[in-house]
């Protein structure tokens, strides 16, 4: 059985997982592959829950399918191992460029609900724009020992 919801901390991790995913995917695997990283288990749906995680799944998933069609099974037994492993790394940022430009527009679609309904309400960008307010962090509602 699942436990509480995912951490921040755990979710970023899993991301990394699958943007640096090489193999054949699956949820099962992905979950075979978590429960030592993360020491507990988690459910397919549990995961799928959690938007960046379902959408670097997604990425990786046509990573493994595009990776299939072009390379043979065994790899380039001519390539250097040195270039071997440039290329896998140059894969990998290419899976968390396209993972990080995901977020953009995710984001971008959020910001542009939100500005219209507050457009909509009647809030002007002006009102919008403004600085939050200091904080104070010595305020506090009762007072402190030793300060009086």
């Amino acid at each position: 059985m699942a436990e509480a919801r995912l951490t921040g901390a755990e979710v970023d991790k899993i991301v990394n997982l699958l943007t640096t995913w090489q193999g054949k995917l699956s949820w099962e695997l992905l979950l075979r592959r978590m429960r030592p990283l993360l020491g507990r288990d988690f459910t397919r749906q549990g995961l799928d829950k959690q938007q960046s995680i379902s959408i670097a799944f997604k990425q990786a998933k046509e990573r493994t399918r595009i990776r299939a069609k072009k390379a043979p099974a065994g790899g380039d037994p001519d390539l250097p191992p040195e270039l071997a492993s440039a290329l896998r790394r140059i894969d990998n940022l290419k899976a968390e460029v396209e993972l990080l430009q995901a977020e953009k527009d995710r984001l971008l679609e959020r910001f542009a609900t939100w500005l219209y309904n507050a457009r909509s309400r009647g809030i002007s960008d002006y009102d919008l724009s403004q600085p939050l307010p200091p904080v104070d962090r010595d305020k506090s509602d009762g007072k402190r020992e030793g300060k009086r």
